[in-house]
């Protein structure tokens, strides 16, 4: 049996584990898919995962080969009001561990966690996602904010955490996927400097895991005791002492007074309460230049025996992997394009598109490219290999099947080291119902 069949077999099966208890993902359960329809729900769950960027009557045709038997709008639109929004979240956990981890070291799973914005349908009245007129828009948009924690090695989304825009919070959303993601597996959290804050390190701390986040020069500089604007390389161990109360009296340590650090009561920190007034922080700062003048910190718990600057520099530039799984999110899998305007339904889109990334990620890491004299190295083009695994998963026909792998195999693109290129933040709105052919 093919890898491409061996995949699809097993996200099938993480299906059906949904559809033998239906009354555990239903609105209504003992009532909500309890009948046979036209649109099961083993077909309603597929549809939702291959769905792409047009109209829900050409997602239908689609899907089920242009039949005169293919169901209505109002059938998916039924379907889909009976399905919990995070019914697709369990299922991306279902069928992303029935993989085994790829290991930095044969001992660390390297997890990037960062967030992205998405636009949705235009609505005033939606004060947590609206955002007013200004010079992006003259007439407004809505936002969702998108944070996910992603398997860099294995090239998978591990969680998924949508928040309204206008209620975004990157530091609780961090908190809350390393508190319940599993963590049997040591594992190096990296993060952007939008997450670095003493209570997102006492998480992946309070887990026995290890964590690089970038930091900006202010924090660090108070973080330090001194400033860091002169310096260019530092590699520099504290062991400081957090607490909320302002009192000398109170410390538990006065002989370390220049150790503790303050943290005021509307800043969150849950590790400090009634019963335990302290909260002992050892941590790493490593200072390094990555171009010309350019320098950056990098807050850690990593030892330095086993981890040394170079290495820390490599590792946390392999970060930027999910940089580019969001873009593939929103444009080859089609994120950009909402079959809904009810926040409910977009988060099972978000999920559906994590989910789909992840089926196609797993298919084309296990293709060989053919191997001849080229000057550059090669590798698969991924925006191509959506779409061919998208049609592979969507065909229902044993008898005519598709040879995923090797179309995946003639569609590669060479690999041009050093390149790079101006980051441009565009702003796009979402295109119309009305223009979605």
């Amino acid at each position: 049996m093919a890898y491409t069949d061996v995949v699809k077999k097993m996200l099938n099966t993480a299906i059906d584990e949904l559809a033998m208890v239906p009354n555990k993902f239903a609105v209504h359960p003992g009532k909500d898919f309890t009948r046979n329809r036209k649109l099961c729900f083993k077909d309603f769950i597929l549809l939702l995962l291959t769905m792409e960027g047009d109209c829900i009557r050409e997602e239908l045709y689609r899907f089920f080969g242009r039949s005169r038997d293919t169901p209505k709008k109002a059938a998916y639109c039924n379907q889909r009001a009976k399905l919990k929004a995070d019914s697709l979240l369990y299922l991306l956990y279902t069928f992303t561990q029935k993989f085994s981890r790829k290991l930095y070291k044969d001992k660390y799973s390297l997890v990037a966690c960062d967030g992205s914005v998405a636009d949705i349908f235009r609505d005033e009245t939606d004060k947590d996602t609206y955002f007013p007129p200004n010079n992006k828009s003259p007439r407004g948009f809505n936002q969702i904010h998108i944070n996910a924690l992603y398997s860099v090695l294995d090239k998978k989304f591990l969680d998924v955490l949508i928040q309204p825009c206008r209620k975004r919070n990157e530091y609780q959303a961090f908190c809350q996927m390393i508190d319940r993601v599993d963590n049997s597996i040591p594992s190096i959290y990296l993060a952007d400097r939008g997450y670095a804050s003493y209570n997102n390190f006492a998480h992946v701390m309070a887990h026995n895991q290890y964590f690089l986040i970038r930091c900006t020069d202010v924090k660090t500089s108070r973080l330090l005791g001194f400033s860091v604007d002169n310096v260019k390389e530092l590699d520099f161990h504290v062991d400081r002492i957090l607490t909320r109360s302002y009192s000398k009296k109170k410390r538990l340590h006065p002989e370390r007074a220049e150790d503790y650090r303050y943290i005021c009561q509307e800043v969150p920190f849950d590790y400090i309460d009634s019963e335990c007034t302290e909260f002992h922080m050892p941590l790493r700062i490593v200072r390094i230049e990555i171009a010309d003048n350019t320098y950056e910190n990098l807050i850690t718990n990593l030892p330095d025996v086993e981890f040394d600057m170079d290495e820390l520099k490599k590792l946390y530039h392999m970060r930027w992997d999910q940089e580019t799984a969001y873009r593939d999110l929103k444009y080859p899998l089609c994120l950009k394009a909402f079959h809904s305007k009810k926040y409910k339904y977009i988060v099972q889109e978000v999920y559906a598109r994590a989910i789909m990334f992840n089926y196609c990620s797993e298919i084309t890491m296990k293709v060989e490219i053919p191997n001849k004299k080229r000057k550059l190295q090669y590798k698969v083009n991924f925006a191509q290999a959506i779409k061919i695994c998208r049609d592979h998963l969507r065909n229902r026909n044993d008898k005519v099947p598709i040879d995923a792998t090797g179309l995946i195999a003639n569609n590669i693109e060479p690999i041009r080291p050093g390149r790079t290129y101006r980051r441009q933040a565009r702003f796009k709105l979402p295109m119309s119902f009305c223009y979605r052919n």
